[in-house]
């Protein structure tokens, strides 16, 4: 009686200090392929993209500062993307075929940034077509393999922070294989 009791509490204390998920919380990570879920974040290291794709997930990138300014490595833009941005990390394993799109919501001229060294734009792998103009898009980076590594995806705009066109909502879906690599094992 003692021992179910304990058990009975220790449940019920876990309970307690747990707290019920839902998606106007700061941090809350859906289901992958499940609805969006709003959970892109300003700072590095980024939100997770985790679990088997399709991930799917919505942002508004006006909660967001302007982290990078000038996209370089392998995107020399011939201009600078001073907009408000947010984040997202993807950890890649070999034999990985990711592809990203975000259809923009009607205010933000947005465009998408994956970067292989959080916060340094000088790092960048590759972008989207970037279509000009406030809500044009979607914007689209096609499939393809990467080197296995963790990259960032920046959802950044051209227009300076604060301006018309700076910031904007998107509804983001990452497609694709990311095979994971085994970094340890032990068996006692």
């Amino acid at each position: 009686m003692k021992r179910s009791l304990a058990l009975f509490a220790v449940l019920l204390l876990i309970g307690a200090m747990a707290t019920a998920a839902n998606r106007t919380d700061p941090g809350f990570v859906g289901r992958p392929g499940g609805p969006p879920t709003d959970a892109g974040t300003d700072e590095c290291p980024g939100t997770p993209i985790t679990g088997p794709l399709p991930y799917a997930d919505s942002g508004d990138t006006c909660a967001g500062t302007n982290s990078i300014t000038s996209y370089t490595g392998t995107c020399t833009l011939p201009f600078p993307y001073g907009g408000e941005d947010l984040i997202y990390e993807i950890a890649l394993g070999a034999g990985n075929n990711v592809g990203f799109s975000a259809d923009l919501g009607p205010t933000g001229d947005l465009a998408l940034f994956l970067i292989s060294t959080c916060g340094n734009g000088a790092s960048c792998v590759i972008n989207s077509q970037d279509a000009i103009g406030p809500g044009a898009g979607p914007e689209v980076i096609d499939p393809a393999s990467y080197p296995p590594s963790t990259y960032y995806l920046y959802v950044d705009s051209y227009y300076n922070a604060g301006t018309p066109g700076s910031c904007g909502t998107y509804n983001l879906t990452v497609t694709g294989t990311v095979p994971v690599e085994l970094i340890e094992f032990t068996a006692s």
